[in-house]
């Protein structure tokens, strides 16, 4: 399921373009995504120096530090989310091109439905870029740095932390397996729904049969949600009451608690938005699949996803 969706992905960037653009963005909206977890270091720098009593002149000149990557994160993050937003919606024209090109529907009912289908694929894109643009980079980046800031700090909070991302990443990989089967259900009959619609004002069966479907969806999302949070919530008591364990017995200082609470706080919400990510993937998936069962559509088959 990795290997297909990374070819969805693929498929994307291959009809872009302004491929070149996004890539380049893309990796300043990386960099951008460091400074945070920079500031967080140096605020916990600054309530150490705080603790140790340093002269004023020393606390000035880390602030500014602070103001420094402060503007500098400000800067980079909103030019490139700005400039990405924009390669975005040029895309979604990119996709509506590239699937129209020798469309023959062989009648309106066909027509419509695979305009739908061109309309979902385009919409999960658009809907899953935007959350990777911010904040999904700030979460690959954080998943990948916080471990190893944990590690340099103390080997039991990294320990802890790995633990917690593998367990919700485990939870979060089989519940959206369930996710995808049924959002392929949707999208067949969101297809359904408006080809009908665009015939007939007899649509009161879709309308069930759509609404039905897609109360099974947000009762998974529930289900889903439900059981990551919780983990979350586990988790981040765990770390506090560690951290607050060694404060007491005097082998850390309230700086460290900062800095690793901190992180916790930053790994709990970036790994939520990772989530919606995998949910916007799971999303492509399927709208991809769906156009290349429709006949309809010529430029794709089942051999370029399988």
């Amino acid at each position: 399921m990795l290997l297909k969706t990374l070819k969805s992905i693929n498929f994307v960037l291959d009809i872009s373009t302004q491929k070149k653009e996004i890539y380049f963005w893309l990796f300043v909206r990386f960099v951008s995504a460091v400074l945070p977890l920079v500031t967080i270091y140096q605020f916990s720098h600054i309530i150490k120096l705080v603790e140790s009593r340093v002269d004023f002149h020393t606390l000035f000149v880390y602030l500014i530090l602070i103001l420094v990557v402060r503007l500098i994160d400000n800067l980079l993050r909103l030019k490139s989310t700005t400039q990405l937003d924009y390669l975005i919606s040029n895309l979604s024209f990119d996709v509506h091109n590239h699937f129209l090109v020798k469309f023959k529907p062989e009648t309106e009912e066909d027509r419509h439905s695979a305009v739908q289908a061109i309309r979902n694929f385009a919409d999960a894109t658009i809907r899953t870029l935007t959350i990777f643009k911010q904040p999904g980079i700030d979460s690959v980046v954080s998943i990948l740095v916080i471990p190893v800031a944990l590690f340099l700090v103390d080997i039991r909070s990294f320990v802890l932390i790995i633990s917690y991302i593998s367990i919700y990443t485990v939870i979060n990989y089989f519940t959206t397996q369930r996710y995808r089967q049924l959002r392929d259900f949707q999208n067949t009959k969101t297809e359904t729904y408006y080809a009908k619609l665009q015939e007939t004002d007899d649509v009161a069966l879709e309308q069930i049969t759509y609404t039905r479907h897609f109360h099974r969806l947000t009762n998974w999302s529930f289900i889903e949600w439900f059981l990551l949070q919780n983990t979350a919530v586990i988790f981040y008591s765990l770390f506090l009451m560690y951290e607050i364990y060694l404060v007491f017995s005097g082998v850390s200082n309230i700086s460290d608690l900062v800095l690793v609470m901190g992180y916790v706080t930053q790994t709990q919400a970036f790994l939520n938005s990772f989530t919606d990510i995998v949910f916007g993937l799971g999303d492509m998936h399927v709208a991809l699949t769906h156009l290349a069962k429709n006949e309809s559509i010529p430029v794709i088959g089942q051999k370029d996803i399988s």
